[in-house]
C-alpha cells in the first residue's frame, strides 16, 4: 500500500476516485468518439434515403387553351384542354433504386462496425500501455525505497567502521541511477495517459488510475478470419450495390411510358370530349449497356480487392496470433523461472552481505538484476497485450 501511495502521489492521481477498468474505458470511447458519431449519422442518413428511393414520379397536370378573348375575326370560340399525365418507369428502375439504397445502408452499418473495432483496438492498446507503465513505476518505487535503505545502511556501516567509503559511493550512485530511470518512467506514463485520455474523450487530469488483469493472458484458439467480419461484409455490400447500379444503368435503355387522360372542351360546338395520350422516347442511342459494362468492371475489381483484403487480413491475424503466443510464452517463462531465480539470488546476496561474505557491489548487482527481470516480465506481458489489442480488429465478437 505504501508504494502505491508514493507512486500515486508522484503522479498527482486522486486516491479517492475509483479505478478505471478496460470495459469502462471502451464505453467512454464509444460515447465520446467523433468518428463513431459521424458513422452513426451516416448510417441514419442512409436509412432515411431508403424511404425516398423507388418512389413513383409525380403526375403532371397539363392545361391548354385556345381562342381566349376571341379569335382574329372577333368571335369567341374558346377551346381548352385539361389533362393529367403520369410516367411509368420500365426495366425495373424503381426496384433497382431501392436495392441500391438498401445496399448503401448495409455499407454504412458495416463501416460503423469496422470503425468501432478499430477504436476498441486503439483503446485497448493505450489502456495496456498505461497499465504497463504503472506496473513498471511500482517496481521502480520499490527499487527506490530499497536504494534509500541501502544508502542508509552503507553510511551507518561506514560511520561505525564496518564499511568502506566505496560502499557509500556505490550505494549513492545506484540511487541516482534509480532516480534517473524513474524520471524516464514518469514521462512514458504521462504520454500514455494523454493518448488514452484523448481516445476516451476525457481530460488527462481527470483520468483515473487504471486497474485490470495485467498478469492474465487468455488462450486464443480461433485462427481464421470469419466471413462475418465487418470489413468483408462491407466489401460484399459494396459489390452488391455496384451490381445493382450496373443493372440500373442498363435499365436506362428501357424507355419510360407516359400516359395521359383528360377532357377537351370545344366552345363552338359546346362539346366536351375525353382525351387520351401516350408517349414513349425513341432510344436510338443506347448508352445503358456501356454504362453497365463499366460498372461491372468495377465490380470485378472490387471482388479481386476483396480476395486480397481477406488474404492480407488472414495473414496478419495469423502473424499476430503467433507473436501473441510467443510473447505469452516468454512472459510465463520469465515469471515462472527467471523471476524466482533472480529473487533467490538477491536473497542469497543480501544474506551474504549481512554476514560479510559478499561485497556491496554484489548486493547492488543482484538487486538491479532482479529489477531488470521483473521489468522484462512486464514488457513481455505488454507485448502480448499489444498483440491481443491488434487481434481485436479481426474479432467481430469483440463488439
Amino acid at each position: 500500500m505504501i508504494k502505491k501511495l508514493i507512486w500515486t502521489a508522484a503522479l498527482g492521481l486522486s486516491l479517492t476516485s475509483s479505478a478505471l477498468t478496460l470495459d469502462e474505458a471502451v464505453e467512454l470511447a464509444r460515447k465520446n468518439s467523433p468518428r463513431l458519431r459521424a458513422a452513426q449519422i451516416r448510417t441514419a442518413a442512409a436509412e432515411k434515403a431508403v424511404a425516398a428511393s423507388g418512389l413513383w414520379s409525380n403526375p403532371t397536370l397539363k392545361f391548354n387553351a385556345e381562342g381566349v378573348g376571341g379569335d382574329l375575326d372577333g368571335f369567341s370560340d374558346t377551346e381548352f384542354e385539361v389533362m393529367l399525365r403520369q410516367t411509368f418507369q420500365r426495366g425495373g428502375k424503381r426496384s433497382l433504386d431501392r436495392q441500391i439504397s438498401n445496399r448503401a445502408v448495409d455499407v454504412a452499418v458495416h463501416s460503423r462496425m469496422e470503425s468501432e473495432l478499430q477504436l476498441l483496438s486503439a483503446v485497448r492498446y493505450a489502456f495496456i500501455d498505461v497499465l504497463s507503465q504503472q506496473e513498471i513505476g511500482a517496481i521502480r518505487s520499490e527499487q527506490e525505497q530499497l536504494g534509500r535503505a541501502f544508502v542508509e545502511v552503507a553510511k551507518s556501516r561506514y560511520e561505525a567502521g564496518g564499511g568502506s567509503e566505496l560502499g557509500v559511493v556505490q550505494a549513492e550512485l545506484s540511487m541516482e541511477e534509480i532516480l534517473l530511470s524513474q524520471t524516464c518512467c514518469f514521462g512514458d506514463l504521462e504520454a500514455a495517459r494523454i493518448r488514452l485520455a484523448s481516445l476516451i474523450g476525457v481530460p488527462e487530469s481527470a483520468l483515473e488510475e487504471l486497474t485490470g488483469d495485467y498478469y492474465e493472458l487468455e488462450e486464443i484458439h480461433n485462427q481464421q478470419l470469419a466471413d462475418s467480419h465487418p470489413v468483408l461484409l462491407r466489401m460484399n455490400a459494396q459489390v452488391e450495390m455496384l451490381r445493382a447500379k450496373a443493372a440500373r444503368a442498363r435499365a436506362t435503355d428501357s424507355s419510360d411510358v407516359t400516359l395521359g387522360a383528360g377532357v377537351k372542351h370545344e366552345a363552338a360546338e359546346e362539346v366536351n370530349t375525353f382525351v387520351f395520350s401516350a408517349s414513349i422516347p425513341l432510344n436510338f442511342v443506347r448508352g445503358g449497356r456501356a454504362a453497365e459494362s463499366a460498372a461491372l468492371a468495377t465490380v470485378e475489381a472490387l471482388a479481386a480487392e476483396y480476395d486480397e483484403v481477406r488474404r492480407e487480413s488472414q495473414q496478419m491475424l495469423s502473424r499476430l496470433i503467433a507473436f501473441y503466443r510467443g510473447a505469452k510464452m516468454e512472459a510465463e517463462m520469465t515469471a515462472d523461472r527467471l523471476v524466482p531465480k533472480a529473487r533467490e539470488a538477491y536473497d542469497v546476496s543480501k544474506a551474504g552481505y549481512d554476514a560479510g561474505r559478499f561485497s556491496w557491489f554484489e548486493l547492488i548487482g543482484a538487486q538491479q538484476h532482479l529489477t531488470d527481470i521483473r521489468v522484462r516480465n512486464i514488457e513481455a506481458l505488454r507485448d502480448a497485450h499489444f498483440a491481443r489489442a491488434e487481434i481485436t480488429k479481426f474479432m467481430k465478437e469483440e463488439l
